[in-house]
């Protein structure tokens, strides 16, 4: 009686907020939710860091939404450094009218509350509300506790596995990933065989090689590969998920003039409008290189190269886990042979720093002293030239460039074909691009597309989820409006359509309690990733600090809101070639 009460309560709560105040109105079709059978296999999530802002901005959304639509049973516990007290106040604090809404969506003021929705909120008042448990875990006999809870809640019961995120800091992930392994680790019961461990640990990984392959190699003494996923959120971006698809269905078409002798460059550009300020105690200990290159970046470039992967590793007949294991493979084996080069093309450095001119007194205003006393320098913009040292990659160039406090918000990828591979007039090079973010609330065909600046042969296959821009021609690849049933319409059935728009962690939380560990990354990548970028994340910051080869590193400062590279007093292409392609953009 008391859940019903408390979930009429909580449905008259939200009406009247949503019908006295000024909520935006959505409405959705009817949809039901699985309900939880009595005593079915549990599945233990146990959040690190739960209070904290990953966690509030997505992870526990995306938690409901799993529990909602995946059909299993799921308990929560929230740990962080909080005490019980604390922890219980955050709990009530959290879940509350707000939360409601992102989950299930506003509630129509002519239309009320639809069935949807009402279903929506009975799951969340009725199972998932009570499923959730604050317990403090930020040491040793923390964990330890935990783990005699959990085995004295499975006394008589089935658990299927545990699924532990780490929303903390990096510094911190190596004591938590001990302490699950001796406390937290599912044991068999006279109920069946353990259960499975998965943990999640998000990049960054490690600050630089030597703290990554200690990392590394502590955790392969602690986890299997089917224990360990390392994840960069991007993976799950739509954008992203859907090149992956298309390159894998159009592999046999593409792999032929995926190579330098068809490609002359590939370029991805990331930059952000905003600044630093009131951030920059986190961006210091970091800089452009560690915050967005040595992963984000790497990450679409692994993307961005696979068409030229070994057939085999697109055999249809694959399961996943082969088909992820032979991916990890091709991109370790890319990763391995990327390298620096001595002096770039047209005789511009390889690396180019550049900080924004504001950015010494957004340090003083948070740090308390002049940015010269920090002992070294931290870039806000950054690009780097690599070559590859593979046959097949050999004459191609590869450039990355990533800055903040720019003057636009975007996210590319551009692969730029030598003339001849297509049948075209134009004096321009054919170019592939991928626009994967624009500005904040773009039209997600502008924001969210791929496209050939070339026309290309009519046997390449749609990626899930996208439709030609213009049905007659094939050049200009869209989110899909149709209600053709995908991959992506599924996930975002019933509760997927309440509340927030599907986010990257949607997509891979999902994935880690399948156990599908495709779009996570391998401890041998972030290793190799990190031996190419250390070197250059260390000459970044010694800029003005340490003697370096001129030759070897530019400088350029940029007043906020502008671009580095229109700051460069250079004839080089590579940088021309960027602005051109913004503009094209």
């Amino acid at each position: 009686m008391r859940v019903r009460e408390r979930h009429l309560r909580g449905l008259f709560l939200l009406a009247s907020l949503v019908l006295f105040g000024s909520c935006p109105l959505l409405s959705h079709s009817v949809q039901s939710l699985p309900r939880n059978e009595s005593h079915p296999p549990v599945v233990n999530v146990i959040v690190v860091g739960a209070t904290g802002d990953l966690a509030a901005k997505y992870l526990w959304v995306s938690l409901f939404r799993l529990a909602s639509t995946d059909g299993r049973t799921y308990r929560f516990f929230a740990g962080a450094s909080q005490s019980l007290e604390r922890g219980s106040a955050w709990r009530s604090e959290s879940f509350n009218e707000r939360f409601a809404q992102r989950v299930c969506g506003a509630v129509q003021a002519q239309q009320g509350i639809s069935a949807a929705q009402t279903k929506c909120l009975e799951f969340l008042e009725a199972e998932f509300k009570p499923s959730v448990q604050y317990t403090p875990l930020s040491k040793e006999s923390h964990y330890r506790d935990l783990g005699n809870t959990l085995d004295q809640m499975h006394a008589g019961t089935t658990e299927e596995g545990r699924l532990l995120y780490l929303a903390i800091p990096p510094q911190y992930f190596l004591q938590s990933c001990e302490f699950i392994h001796r406390f937290l680790r599912p044991e068999a019961s006279e109920n069946g065989p353990a259960g499975f461990l998965r943990v999640v640990v998000e990049k960054p990984f490690g600050r630089d090689l030597q703290s990554a392959r200690e990392l590394a190699t502590r955790l392969r003494s602690l986890y299997s590969n089917d224990e360990l996923f390392v994840m960069d959120h991007y993976a799950g971006k739509r954008v992203v998920h859907a090149l992956r698809n298309y390159f894998q269905l159009n592999a046999a078409v593409l792999r032929p003039i995926w190579n330098s002798e068809h490609i002359r460059d590939i370029r991805i550009e990331m930059t952000e409008e905003a600044t630093l300020q009131n951030r920059v105690h986190y961006f210091d200990s970091a800089g452009i290189i560690r915050d967005v290159m040595v992963n984000h970046l790497q990450l679409l470039l692994n993307v961005a190269v696979s068409p030229a992967f070994n057939a085999a590793i697109y055999d249809p007949s694959l399961s996943s886990s082969e088909f992820a294991r032979r991916v990890h493979v091709a991109q370790l084996r890319f990763v391995e042979s990327l390298q620096i080069p001595v002096q770039a093309s047209h005789q511009q450095a390889p690396l180019v720093v550049g900080q924004y001119e504001e950015y010494a007194t957004h340090y003083r205003e948070e740090m308390g002293q002049n940015l010269e006393k920090s002992g070294h320098f931290t870039p806000t913009a950054a690009m780097v030239e690599l070559r590859n040292s593979l046959e097949e990659w050999r004459n191609t160039t590869f450039r990355l460039a990533a800055a903040k406090a720019a003057d636009a918000r975007l996210l590319t990828v551009t692969v730029v074909f030598r003339q001849g591979t297509f049948p075209i007039k134009s004096s321009e090079p054919c170019k592939f691009t991928v626009t994967i973010q624009k500005a904040h609330n773009a039209d997600t065909h502008q924001s969210h597309r791929i496209e050939w600046s070339c026309d290309v042969t009519d046997t390449l296959q749609l990626p899930e989820d996208r439709e030609y821009l213009d049905s007659q021609d094939h050049r200009i690849i869209t989110p899909s409006q149709s209600n053709s049933r995908t991959m992506e319409e599924t996930l975002e059935a019933s509760a997927w359509k309440l509340g927030d728009k599907l986010s990257a962690y949607d997509i891979l939380l999902r994935d880690v309690a399948r156990g599908a560990s495709g779009n996570f990354a391998d401890l041998d990548e972030v290793e190799a990733a990190w031996k190419l970028w250390t070197p250059l994340v260390e000459a970044a910051e010694g800029y003005g600090h340490r003697s370096h080869d001129a030759a070897s590193l530019q400088y350029v400062s940029y007043p906020a809101g502008t671009s580095p590279w229109d700051q460069l007093q250079t004839n080089s292409r590579s940088f021309e070639d960027f602005r051109t392609d913004r503009e094209e953009l």
